[in-house]
C-alpha cells in the first residue's frame, strides 16, 4: 500500500484445513469446540472426547506460518492457544508435523493440523489419518461442495497493473477454465 501497489485476487478453487492424528488413534471426528478446548488446554486427555486414557499431545506450527494463521482465524477465532514457543510442541514445517504424528514414540496421542492437499497428495504418510470436523470427513467431494466446515478458497494474487498479455495473467486465465 505504501508503495502504491494494488492487487487483484482470483479464486481458483477450494482446499481444506484439516486435523491429523495417528492412524492408531480411535477418534474419527471432533467438533470445532473440542478442538478449541484442546488447543486452549481445557481438554487434555483423549478420554474427554471419547478416546483412550492418554494425555493429548497437541502440536502447533510456528507463529506466522500459513497453517498457524489459518488455525487462529478459522478455528480459534480469537481464543488464545496455549503457548508452545520454544517447546517440542512447536513444529517448524508441515512435513515435520506430519512426520511427528506419523512416527513419534507417543504418536497415538498426538494431534496436529495441515492443509488437505498437502497431507493428501504432496506429503503422504500411511500412519496419519484425517479427522472429521463436526461429523464431516474431509474429502475432495466434501471440500469441493463446501460441506466440510473448514473449507477455504485458494487464490491467485497478482499486481493489478500486470499487463493483459503477461504470463501471470495468461496462467490465471487458463487456471479459471474447465481445463485449468
Amino acid at each position: 500500500k505504501a508503495a502504491g501497489v494494488e492487487f487483484e485476487m482470483a479464486g481458483l478453487g477450494y482446499d481444506g484445513f484439516v486435523f491429523l492424528v495417528n492412524k492408531d488413534n480411535p477418534i474419527s471426528s471432533l467438533t470445532v469446540e473440542q478442538i478449541q478446548k484442546i488447543y486452549t488446554g481445557q481438554i487434555t486427555n483423549w478420554k474427554e472426547v471419547g478416546g483412550e486414557d492418554l494425555n493429548i499431545i497437541p502440536y502447533q506450527r510456528e507463529a506466522n506460518s500459513g497453517s498457524q494463521n489459518l488455525m487462529e482465524k478459522m478455528v480459534m477465532k480469537g481464543q488464545k492457544m496455549t503457548d508452545t514457543k520454544g517447546t517440542s510442541l512447536e513444529i517448524e514445517s508441515m512435513a515435520g508435523l506430519v512426520d511427528t504424528i506419523s512416527s513419534q514414540t507417543n504418536s497415538k496421542a498426538t494431534i496436529g493440523y495441515s492443509i488437505y492437499v498437502y497431507a493428501k497428495e504432496q506429503y503422504v504418510k500411511d500412519n496419519v489419518k484425517f479427522l472429521g470436523i463436526n461429523g464431516v470427513y474431509p474429502s475432495d467431494e466434501t471440500i469441493t461442495k463446501k460441506q466440510y466446515p473448514l473449507t477455504k478458497v485458494v487464490y491467485a494474487i497478482y499486481r493489478k497493473d500486470e499487463p493483459e498479455n503477461s504470463n501471470t495473467r495468461k496462467l490465471v486465465n487458463w487456471l479459471l477454465t474447465s481445463e485449468g
